[in-house]
């Protein structure tokens, strides 16, 4: 939905969407305004901008030739426990680098699949003709994982069979001379990422850059590898001692601190909010995206904060997506909402500076919730959803909760768990609270 908030300088829009080399340095690139336009997005997990802020980050790479810098506030290790098998959060935090190297190859085919459009701007249009069926290709019928007619024998994950093989390969990878038999299962190595240290304020911070452009890389993820200890409601059977964004956020005690998964400090809720207006400052962006903030809504319950999203008295709304048979679910995640508060008030910090440019757009990403309803408005265009589909496909093959696999049986169950927030995006006008 499309919610206009005014602050002092700048309008906020809220919009609904359902979106390696490795060489470690240490790299300190002087704060100076950057000439190029200037994306922001401040997310919680590594696959919430792809999920969530998707296909709008694709566009203004293909359209405007913007640069995108991510921020993931946590480490996403999304409440698993340390001894939760296969994910291995102990002293190596091996899932939530997994998780980075995920985040790298998702920007790595959105650059590669921007600038296939940039060529040839008629590239996937065929992805949106009528089907051999009377029904228009982009008919989805309630069901996200299958556009009508999409369907491709390159990978058991992909039915977008016009450019099957090109969208499930890795960034840099594809050449029209591959096969379907060399790509079988979306194969093909992320080349484009490197990963360094930045210094941004009075911390140096652990980054990767994707691409290059005249006026500095053309893609920078910031990971600033906060813990993520608890479910999407925000309980956490395992061990409910561990502070959470929500915790942080709402606590009186002015020194609590969130700690990190990594070998580094921790923040309090002051720390957090002025590293997140250092990177306001440091970069100067045109366009900030955010997640949901979860402003209070008729029908759901509220505190002053918004919208109730954590337990007990969690906002549950119905669901009538793909995987939940109508059972009611959660509003959204819980980080995602308190990450997206976080990021609120960086930017009304960052608004009261001195001579900084404050951005011309501010947009607010909804997440589960648009998912849960599968109306027909929200929907993706077959070729949005397709390319959109990719690059979330590259992110998933380094993410072991995604349940992305080589067998058929596993593979068709993450085409409906995960892509289920991959067909929406709503742009509607409502009154802002």
């Amino acid at each position: 939905m499309l919610l206009t908030t005014r602050y002092t300088k700048f309008a906020a829009t809220y919009i609904s969407a359902v979106g390696l080399l490795i060489c470690f340095a240490q790299t300190t690139w002087a704060q100076n305004p950057t000439p190029a336009p200037v994306d922001l997005n401040i997310v919680a997990h590594q696959d919430d901008d792809i999920l969530f802020m998707n296909p709008d980050i694709l566009n203004t790479v293909y359209i405007a030739g913007h640069r995108q810098v991510t921020v993931y506030i946590t480490a996403g290790n999304i409440g698993l426990a340390d001894n939760s098998p296969g994910f291995n959060l102990g002293p190596d935090p091996q899932y939530p680098l997994n998780r980075e190297e995920g985040a790298i190859a998702g920007y790595s085919k959105l650059l590669q699949l921007a600038d296939a459009k940039k060529k040839n701007p008629s590239q996937f249009d065929d992805f949106n003709a009528v089907s051999p069926s009377p029904t228009p290709a982009q008919t989805f019928g309630r069901d996200s994982r299958y556009p009508d007619g999409a369907n491709g024998s390159c990978s058991i994950c992909f039915r977008c069979e016009e450019h099957a093989c090109e969208i499930a390969t890795a960034g840099g990878a594809w050449t029209e001379s591959n096969t379907a038999a060399d790509l079988a299962g979306g194969s093909g190595r992320d080349t484009r990422g490197q990963k360094a240290q930045m210094k941004i304020g009075s911390r140096t911070l652990n980054v990767a850059t994707i691409g290059a452009g005249p006026d500095g890389p053309r893609v920078t993820l910031i990971f600033l590898r906060v813990d993520s200890p608890r479910n999407v409601d925000g309980n956490h059977p395992n061990d409910p001692s561990l502070v959470s964004l929500a915790q942080l956020f709402t606590s009186p005690n002015t020194k609590l601190k969130i700690r990190s998964r990594f070998d580094q400090p921790g923040y309090t809720k002051q720390q957090l909010i002025d590293q997140l207006v250092q990177i306001l400052q440091f970069y100067q962006p045109d366009i900030v995206r955010t997640q949901d903030t979860a402003d209070c809504q008729p029908g759901a319950p509220c505190d002053q904060n918004g919208i109730i999203v954590d337990y007990p008295n969690a906002y549950s709304i119905p669901d009538e997506g793909c995987d939940w048979n109508g059972a009611d679910q959660l509003y959204d995640h819980t980080d995602h909402v308190w990450g997206a508060r976080f990021a609120r008030e960086a930017l009304k910090a960052y608004d009261h500076l001195l001579n900084v440019k404050i951005p011309s757009t501010y947009s607010i990403y909804r997440g589960y919730n648009v998912e849960r309803r599968e109306l027909p408005e929200t929907r993706l265009t077959t070729e949005d959803f397709c390319l959109k589909k990719g690059i979330f496909f590259r992110y998933a093959t380094h993410d072991d909760a995604a349940g992305i696999d080589t067998n058929p049986a596993i593979a068709t169950g993450f085409d409906c768990f995960s892509y289920i927030s991959i067909g929406y995006q709503q742009s509607v006008s409502v009154t802002p609270p």
